[in-house]
């Protein structure tokens, strides 16, 4: 075996496995793809309602947003986008060979968590600084996202009366019982 023969050997072993992982991968991304559209479909419909609610957060405090879509927010997209189609694809390699099916029901659960959690970020940038009562209603049980489009805390910025109101914590109506002179020993300290 000459110095020649082993190079082609070598050669055509990388090129086998080159081709190889390149199959694969085309392989996991052309059954991932109809998985893929609505998870974008539903980060751009996220990005819209992101975007109107900072216009609605600069119309209220003009001197603290600039109301624009910011480009730093842009590596967090595309980090979600990557996150969702690894869990499109793993959800498919679960589906083929650990439940040996190919009705794809991990793809459709992961695929479903996921737009669950769009349309709830979609809800909470529609409820944020939103005067609608329907929205008012929606404020009661999700997030004020109009906090990330101001420079400042949003608590600094609230009058007293427009604050959320915190719950009393439950005490005693007379404070705690006081103690006697006979519990007051050395086994208690």
């Amino acid at each position: 075996m000459t110095l020649e023969d082993l190079k082609m050997k070598v050669a055509q072993k990388l090129l086998q496995y080159a081709s190889s992982l390149f199959g694969g991968l085309v392989m996991a991304f052309e059954t991932s793809i109809d998985f893929f559209i609505p998870c974008l479909l539903a980060v751009v419909l996220d990005v819209i309602s992101a975007y109107f609610l900072g216009r609605r957060v600069h119309k209220k405090h003009p001197e603290e947003s600039d109301g624009k879509f910011k480009s730093e927010y842009k590596r967090r997209i595309l980090y979600t986008m990557l996150i969702v189609w690894i869990c499109i694809i793993l959800a498919n390699y679960v589906d083929v060979a650990v439940r040996h099916t190919t009705d794809g029901l991990a793809v459709r659960f992961a695929v479903a968590v996921f737009l669950f959690y769009e349309v709830w970020s979609c809800l909470e940038n529609w409820s944020s600084e939103n005067d609608q009562p329907i929205a008012k209603a929606l404020q009661r049980v999700m997030v004020n996202k109009a906090e990330r489009h101001l420079n400042v805390p949003l608590s600094d910025i609230l009058m007293k009366d427009d604050k959320p109101k915190r719950g009393r914590k439950h005490r005693h109506p007379q404070g705690p019982p006081p103690m006697h002179r006979t519990e007051l020993n050395e086994d208690n300290f």
